[in-house]
């Protein structure tokens, strides 16, 4: 009785796949996160740097 190969490559797609998924919606999470930070203090943000100057790097 003969078994098919096993080809070690086959096995990592899906992991490759499964990381990449987590790394982009971790990615997508921390830049929501970001963003509603901006929103929400975004012109306390800009009125701080503009008192020192800093605001034309915005």
């Amino acid at each position: 009785m003969s078994t098919a190969p096993v080809h070690p490559h086959r096995s990592l797609v899906p992991r490759r796949l499964i990381i990449g998924a987590l790394v982009l919606l971790i990615a997508a999470v921390l830049t929501g996160f970001a963003f509603a930070g901006w929103t929400a203090n975004g012109a306390a943000l800009y009125h701080a740097l503009s008192a020192n100057g800093l605001a034309w790097c915005l």
